[in-house]
């Protein structure tokens, strides 16, 4: 028992004595309030800036200006209008070629970010309930709201085409809610559990490749470290070559998993009318512009983060000391799931745009973006087509300088063995030459 007792204290004060334990304790409630009131707070965020929209009445009931009037009752916190309609255009439904133009002009200003949204008045909406919110994305408040208000008024109308001496049933259709169907601008149909899904499982893709590879070379170098296998390789290669080959080597396998899941994918998408793949689903899985994209961050992300790991292999000793390191990364990586519901909701919000362009946060932040807004061609003229490009350029810089650090301190670090090295040491490590 007092053997046991040794090593109880032993394993024990490893841990607790070491910095990182320290570091921990603070660290890992900070994270962990981060990764879960983050969330909640970005989603209940309230815009700061007034919703422009247009209307589209195809009706001749004067539905257009009631909506735009009970409007006016939403207000934010700066007693600015959360709400302004620019113009209403009252077509004759009959007059499809005028309702094509305007549209199409619509959806260019939607797509330049001049106008938020518009609405399709159909005509006879209070028998038929079309109504028709066109935009780029889905913000819950808006579309409860807007639900509310036209729903009120398409009672309000109904109610005073008909007789009030009417059995309850029938009161209560004439008073039914509304839901309002939803489309991208191109009159593209979009379905919220088709982007959700869609966009979180191309980043799974993205963090367990990189997980799973990136950690798989972390206990490689860690291993031939402590069995000195290490001093050998390097006495044939220099320590950037060593480093290089194994990341390039894992990349490939990584690749090869990716590219035989898209050969899979193909195959399913050539069957797709077979096996009944909603046209939503294919627009979303099998769009050549955004795959081009998904692969080029997957590439990036990769070189980008097993480096990271390449670095802690090459300064810790253990899988144990290692752990400390991996959490930031992680967390790093699943940080846009966790705020995926703002991100849906505010695509385009400054705070959606500046953390999709952080490097460590781009190569998932930018595929959850480009999803949920949705790419048809590779045009500059759409703005997230202009900004997953810049993100591509400003990751690649990062992450040619974190090999160019991570290279200086690898070929130090893989011949340091017993006491992992604090930071002042790892930065004199970065300055020799």
């Amino acid at each position: 028992m007092s053997k046991m007792w040794v090593i109880i204290k032993r394993e024990y004060a490893q841990v607790v004595k070491k910095k990182s334990f320290i570091v921990g304790i603070i660290l890992t409630p900070l994270f962990m309030v981060a990764i879960t009131v983050l969330p909640a707070m970005l989603a209940s965020k309230q815009s700061d800036d007034t919703h422009e929209m247009a209307i589209i009445d195809l009706d001749d009931k004067g539905v257009g200006e009631k909506f735009a009037e009970s409007l006016n009752q939403y207000t934010l916190d700066d007693d600015l209008p959360a709400y302004e309609v620019t113009d209403i255009y009252n077509i004759n439904p009959d007059d499809t070629l005028k309702l094509a133009e305007q549209r199409s002009f619509l959806d260019s200003l939607v797509r330049d970010k001049q106008l938020k949204s518009y609405l399709i008045i159909n005509y006879k909406a209070e028998e038929n309930d079309s109504i028709v919110l066109v935009a780029k994305s889905f913000g819950f408040r808006n579309n409860s709201r807007f639900e509310k208000r036209m729903s009120d008024i398409l009672s309000g109308i109904r109610l005073d085409n008909t007789e009030v001496n009417l059995e309850v049933d029938s009161i209560l259709n004439l008073t039914r809610r509304i839901d309002l169907s939803q489309q991208a601008p191109g009159g593209i149909e979009r379905d919220f559990m088709t982007m959700y899904m869609g966009g979180i499982i191309f980043v799974m893709i993205i963090f367990m490749t990189i997980i799973t590879y990136g950690q798989v070379l972390m206990r490689s170098i860690i291993e031939e470290k402590n069995s000195r296998i290490i001093e050998v390789m390097i006495s044939s290669v220099s320590p950037f070559q060593l480093m290089a080959g194994k990341i390039i080597g894992l990349g490939l396998a990584n690749l090869t998993q990716v590219g035989i899941w898209i050969v899979i994918g193909l195959g399913i998408y050539s069957f797709r009318g077979d096996l009944n793949i909603s046209a939503d689903v294919a627009a979303t899985m099998f769009n050549p512009v955004f795959l081009t994209f998904f692969l080029a961050y997957l590439l990036i992300g990769y070189i980008m983060y097993s480096t990271l790991f390449a670095l802690i292999g090459s300064i810790v000793n253990t899988d144990k000391e290692a752990q400390n390191f991996i959490f930031p990364i992680t967390m790093c990586l699943i940080l846009p799931v966790m705020t995926a519901m703002y991100i849906i909701q505010e695509p385009d919000s400054a705070i959606t745009v500046t953390m999709s362009l952080i490097p460590l946060f781009t190569p998932t932040m930018m595929i959850l973006r480009m999803n949920f807004i949705g790419v048809d061609a590779f045009t500059f003229a759409n703005p997230i087509i202009l900004e997953a490009t810049i993100g591509i350029v400003i990751t690649s810089l990062t992450t040619l300088l974190i090999i160019w650090l991570t290279s200086k301190i690898f070929r130090i670090g893989i011949l340091m063995y017993g006491k992992r090295p604090t930071l002042p040491e790892i930065f004199k490590w970065m300055r020799y030459k």
